[in-house]
């Protein structure tokens, strides 16, 4: 029989009481002791195996209407249920056997050298980073070979000619809704909850392709992308759109070794797979960015933190571009779900690549406030602006600060000097109490006494951060050659002066700094 993704128990989770398991996808929805968590030996499987069960809720089990999706949520379905739901596209999850297999090409590829199985693991592809963990190198079993394979497929970067990245292009960034109860000592939501969550009402999906090859393109020859083909770019309006969760953009042929316990040592590729335009595709789990004329996918640059939250959860525009949150982020908002004792949080997560090497993963979690009156949300969103903008200004003041300590104005050395690790620093130290100040402002987001003085309580906070941090670094030998005690005290006097300056006290409504302040 062939190893089946829907039969089979592949996934490694974690239960309440703490337990690790590994199950089938359709015991999801156990109650008794029930399944919290995802719990693959890497983040990035993590990942995309969320993204995989979101999928297939998604394919096979999709609310009608907004009131279904709130009667699930409420009363989620029995085990049974899922597995009967799952069964119509059960072919579809062969990994192995005739024909067709699960993100496998139709072609058996035998004209192609084959590679080792640890190849396909995207940290492999010659970078040198902290969470490179390659698979065994005598082989991986069936589960392990699933995950690493559609891992591959959802964030495939560049790779030389012909090798298709992902329709989000090489490591997008994932965005999704997560629910915790208010209560420390209240149970966990389930694993289902956080999937559901992310799942959309069938209507977004309407599509007159309903084949299933138009959702799972393994089921029919792959629709190459080389010069000679008839059909060298895959665009959505070709397709079914759940094809998003499905996207194979490589052609690889797994080598499968039978046996008491079957092994992949081995697998064969070949580029000119399937072309994804990512300026045709919106998946729902990611955010994007317009520029009148393309919208396409956002990535990770650098670690997810307090200053990208804006962007993420709302609409934000500037001058170039919008940016547009992940729809099912969007469709948290839409829904006004604010059950009581739950809170509810927006998990980010994704690669940080530079060109076919990844830099880093980066995997964060930052909240969703939901109001049920149209102007708080506005007053609201309108105040955490302010934060981060004001927020940015302090940090670029305390860079300029730093180089005007360090070196002199002429210095060419002033210009490529790195302050990565300030700027990291900078947005995580001060994270908490950016939330912090998010969590009171909501609570009475037109109370204007209350904002004016969280405002103040978030310059206080800046200023005297910036200031501290000025003081730990400017006298660093590790960076100019040589302490300039002058150059240090000018370099503070006007950084202080700076955390005052007319654009800071707009955003944050501040009055004028008293004399005597600025005086010292």
């Amino acid at each position: 029989m062939p190893y089946n993704l829907l039969e089979e128990k592949w996934l490694p989770v974690r239960r309440a009481d703490g337990s690790a398991d590994t199950i089938a996808p359709w015991q999801i929805a156990d109650t008794t002791n029930p399944v919290i968590a995802l719990d693959a030996p890497r983040p990035d499987f993590n990942g995309a195996l969320i993204q995989f069960l979101i999928g297939l809720v998604q394919t096979t089990f999709a609310p009608e209407d907004e009131d279904t999706w709130f009667e699930v949520f409420e009363s989620p379905p029995t085990p049974d249920t899922l597995k009967a739901a799952f069964a119509k596209y059960q072919e579809a999850f062969n990994l192995d056997g005739e024909g067709a297999r699960f993100m496998q090409d139709l072609d058996e590829l035998e004209a192609q050298k084959p590679l080792p199985i640890t190849v396909l693991l995207m940290d492999t592809m010659g970078s040198e980073t902290h969470f490179v963990k390659d698979l065994p190198q005598d082989g991986v079993h069936l589960g392990l070979a699933a995950m690493t394979l559609y891992t591959l497929q959802t964030n495939a970067p560049s790779g030389g000619a012909g090798h298709r990245t992902s329709m989000r292009g090489g490591g997008p960034l994932t965005t999704l809704v997560l629910a915790t109860p208010k209560q420390n000592n209240a149970p966990p939501l389930s694993l289902w909850h956080t999937i559901w969550l992310n799942v959309l009402e069938k209507e977004v999906f309407a599509s007159p392709h309903q084949r299933p090859q138009d959702i799972f393109p393994w089921l029919a020859p792959t629709r190459v992308s080389d010069k000679t083909s008839q059909t060298p770019v895959t665009v959505q309006e070709s397709v079914n759109p759940l094809q998003m969760f499905w996207g194979m953009p490589r052609r690889i042929r797994l080598n499968i070794e039978p046996g008491e316990t079957p092994l992949v040592r081995e697998y064969r590729t070949k580029n000119y797979g399937i072309n994804y335009p990512g300026e045709t595709w919106q998946h729902v789990l990611s955010p994007h960015s317009s520029d009148g004329k393309q919208t396409l996918p956002i990535h990770a640059r650098g670690a997810v933190n307090y200053r990208h939250w804006l962007g993420l959860v709302k609409p934000l525009s500037d001058k170039k571009n919008q940016r547009i949150p992940a729809t099912v982020i969007s469709a948290f908002t839409d829904r006004y779900l604010h059950q009581e004792g739950l809170r509810f949080r927006a998990w980010a997560f994704g690669y940080d690549m530079d060109n076919m090497k990844p830099v880093c993963w980066y995997e964060a979690t930052m909240p969703l406030f939901h109001f049920t009156d149209e102007a708080d949300r506005q007053f609201f969103e309108g105040y955490a602006e302010n934060l981060i903008l004001a927020a940015s200004e302090f940090m670029g003041n305390l860079r300029g600060g730093l180089k005007d300590a360090w070196f002199s104005s002429g210095d060419p050395r002033r210009k490529g000097a790195d302050t990565g690790f300030i700027e990291s620093a900078f947005w995580a130290d001060t994270e908490r109490s950016f939330y912090d100040l998010l969590e009171q402002s909501s609570k009475a987001p037109q109370d204007i006494a209350l904002r004016n003085r969280l405002y103040a309580l978030w310059h206080r906070r800046l200023n005297t951060y910036t200031l501290d941090t000025f003081d730990r670094w400017a006298n660093s030998q590790h960076i100019a050659d040589q302490t300039h005690p002058k150059r240090v005290a000018i370099a503070r006097r006007d950084l202080a002066r700076y955390n005052w300056k007319k654009s800071i006290k707009d955003k944050l409504e501040l009055p004028d700094k008293p004399a005597a302040k600025q005086a010292a």
